[in-house]
Formats: structure tokens, sequence, C-alpha cells
């Protein structure tokens, strides 16, 4: 029985589409002459009920859930790729990647192990064509070679945490490697603005500084950016993050813990000024229904945004923020444990109340994007609201929910209720979106929620 095709969401997915069958033809064909003068036959046959065309199924389920678009509202996040694909040129390694990503998430999502096997030959593809051009002076800096390279991170992060660091970590060392000439194209600029959005992520992760190289490329980058814009800015000040978080952490008193607050609270002000811009640039509506099924929505709130982009740069300025609370409490704490004037324990007490009520605030507004991200409501006309019951949540926003929703269940402050509510979301990613980065980490949430009794 044939299932019933979705269609195309706009004409960009059309024309899209076109390029991506008509490149892939290409870069086939291409294949298939270097094996017939070398005599060999490396292609592993298509698992069984999928036809010739594997290829396209994992490109297409790719750029269906992964791909932003100027020119339409979409589920993706993904915005370098239409920047820099025309099918006048050649992408083979990124057509690989773009399968391989695409077939591990649907194999995970539709639960069609026979996938996978498909899915990891790609990558293997992936990975030795990425090494030879790693091995050219020439070809390492091309933006095909890159893109690969963060879009291959996708596969390792719906795998394995440690292993997308290391890949995040390997694609900071490539755009180092690729200069200030990098930022000339649209494309440069946004896989620059993707790669630092990761490399924030790995590096507090890792408790690692955010590395210098990339600080200094940002410096560059500034020249072809808005930097006004609330995106940016939020970049920016991301950056700063990993490296208080570090040297808070390897702080044995060498610094006075004054002075690591100063820094806090002035990082601190800077998050809350780029929330002040997003709110601007891009505003959300806050919906409060009692009624709605507790399994769906969080406390009888869910937010409505304008794009699958716009809840992913909230919810990275809202963890951005969470951390540098975090950081907050655990300076005041050391400080309050010293003696100190009874006018000022009382300022930093209020001022340790006020981190908290902040925290919980930012795990609440992050809560309430779930329903949208993973599918179960969308707007309608004349602001109607509709909710589903999909069989599986959202795989890109599965994929952009695995950190924030790890971000508010880690935290102290989050309810009980809350932090089961987040145990269940993510076991549901697990198992529906078949992210298994997802259980990883939701261990550590159930760690937090034992010992929080």
């Amino acid at each position: 029985m044939r299932e019933a095709c979705p269609g195309y969401r706009d004409e960009w997915d059309l024309v899209f589409r076109d390029q991506t069958d008509r490149t892939i033809k290409r870069s086939k064909e291409k294949r298939e002459k270097q094996m017939a003068l070398t005599g060999a036959n490396r292609s592993t046959p298509p698992p069984r009920g999928l036809g010739a065309n594997v290829d396209e199924i994992g490109v297409n389920f790719f750029l269906h859930n992964f791909i932003a678009s100027d020119q339409s509202p979409s589920r993706g996040f993904l915005n370098y790729i239409p920047a820099g694909f025309s099918a006048e040129a050649e992408h083979p390694t990124l057509l690989t990647s773009m399968a391989a990503v695409g077939l591990v998430a649907l194999a995970n999502s539709s639960r069609r192990p026979e996938l996978v096997k498909h899915a990891r030959v790609k990558y293997s593809e992936a990975i030795s064509s990425v090494n030879a051009a790693l091995a050219s002076p020439v070809e390492c800096v091309k933006d095909g070679i890159l893109m690969s390279v963060i879009s291959l991170g996708v596969f390792e992060y719906v795998s394995n945490f440690e292993s997308w660091v290391r890949h995040v970590q390997g694609a900071a060392t490539l755009a180092m490697a690729r200069g200030k000439r990098q930022f000339s194209t649209r494309a440069g600029m946004l896989m620059f603005n993707q790669l630092r959005a990761d490399l924030i992520i790995a590096c507090i992760q890792a408790d690692q500084p955010f590395p210098e190289g990339i600080r200094e490329l940002q410096k560059e980058a500034a020249k072809y950016a808005n930097t006004q814009s609330g995106f940016w800015l939020l970049g920016v000040v991301a950056t700063r993050v990993p490296t208080l978080m570090h040297n808070v952490g390897q702080n044995k008193g060498e610094v006075p813990w004054s002075v690591l607050l100063e820094e806090a609270i002035s990082l601190q002000r800077d998050c809350q000024f780029v929330l002040g811009v997003l709110a601007i640039e891009e505003p959300y509506t806050v919906i409060r229904d009692p009624g709605a099924d507790p399994n769906l929505v969080h406390d009888g709130r869910f937010d409505l945004y304008r794009s699958s982009w716009a809840i992913r740069v909230w919810n990275n300025a809202r963890s951005i923020q969470m951390v540098v609370c975090r950081i907050l409490l655990y300076l005041l704490q050391k400080i309050l444990a010293t003696d100190l004037a009874p006018a000022i324990r009382q300022t930093l007490t209020g001022q340790f109340q006020e981190t908290q009520q902040t925290l919980s605030n930012l795990g609440d507004d992050i809560l309430s994007t779930v329903p949208q991200l993973l599918d179960f409501v969308s707007a309608g006309p004349e602001s109607t609201v509709a909710f589903k019951s999909p069989a599986h949540p959202s795989v890109s926003g599965s994929y952009t929910l695995v950190w924030p929703l790890t971000m508010v269940g880690r935290c102290p402050v989050t309810a009980s209720h809350s932090r089961k509510w987040i145990m269940r979301r993510l076991r549901d990613i697990a198992e529906g979106a078949g992210i298994s980065l997802a259980l990883q980490l939701l261990e550590e949430v159930v760690k937090v929620d034992r010992l929080a009794g």
C-alpha cells in the first residue's frame, strides 16, 4: 500500500528538489564512469522495498526536516545549504552527507533498521570524501566541504554526544583554516553562525573555554554582519559564557570571587539586552489553556512563534542565560558563605532569590515552546490554534529541543512535576524521533530528580 504524498511546502521546495535531483543524477553518472574505468563496484544494494532511489529518499528527508528557507516558513533550522546550493555546481560530498543524515533520521524515527546500514555506508562515503578534500589545500577551504562537515555533525548528534563534540571541534579547526575569505559569501557567513552556535554548546558541555581563534574570526565576520541584530548579538555574548564558566570552575582563589561576580552580572545584563532585542525582532504569542492535554502542554501554557528558526534562536538565548544564572548562583553562594556586613548580605541574598526566579521563568519559557516544535500545535487562520496528535514528534524539532530540555531538567529550581514532564518528553524524543542522545541526557535529568527527592 502506497503512502499518500504530503506534497511540497511551496515553490521553493519544488525548485530545490529539482536542483537536488539533477545534481544527484550528475553525481551518480560521474561516479559510475569512474567505477567503470577502475572496474570497481562498491555500491551497496538499497534496502528491499525502496528501489534504487534510496539516496534521494535520504536527501529529501533531510531537506524537508532540517533545512530552513528564506522563502517560506520551515520546520528546519539549517539555513546555510540553500545559500550555497545551486544546480550549476557539483556537490557530491554534500549530497552524500545529506543522504546519510536523512537516512539515519528516517530509520530511527520510522523504526526501519534496514535503513541504518545504508545510512552508515553513506556516512562512511561522506567521511572518506571529506578526508580526501581536507588533504587538498584547494578543496578543503571550499564552502561545500564545511557544509558537509557541519551536516555530518547532525548524524553524530543523533547518535552520540561525545562524538558530536569532537566533530564540532574538527569543524572549528576547518573554519580557522578557511580564514577571513570565507565571509565573502553568504553561505560562508551562515555556516560560521551555525558552527559558532554548535561550538558554544560543545564548550559548555565539555567545560572548555571558547576557542580564541574562532573569537578572532568573529571580529572579521562582524564586518559582513548586521551587528545590531538579536541573532548576532546573541552569538557574541554567548561566546563569553563557556570561558567564564571554565574560569569560575578552575578558580582556587587566585581571582577574587567578587571580581568574577561582577563579570557574571555584566554578562547577565547583556543576556537581558539580547532578549529585549529578540522580543522586538521575533515576537511570539503566549497562550494559556488550562484544559490543554497535559501530555502535550506543560502547565496549560504554550507559545506560538513565526518559525522553528525563531524558536531555536530564542531557546538558545534562554539556555545561555540559564548557564549565566547558574554561574551567578554559584558565585553568590561562595560570597554569602563569608563574613559580610548585614547590608551587603541582604543585597546579595535578594540577588540570589531574583536569579532563582529568572531561572524558573526561563525554564517555563522553554517548556512552552515544546508543543509547536514537536508539531503538537499549529497556528491557523484568524489566530486559531489546532491541536494535533502526530504519530511521531517532529524530527528537527526534537533535535532542536534536546539541549534546552536538558538544561531545564538539570536546573535546581525546576519543580519536580516539571522535571518529570521533561523526562517524558526526552523519552518520547528518543523513542519517537529516534534520537538516542536524548536517552543519554535523560539519565542526567533522572539523577538530578533523584537527588532532589
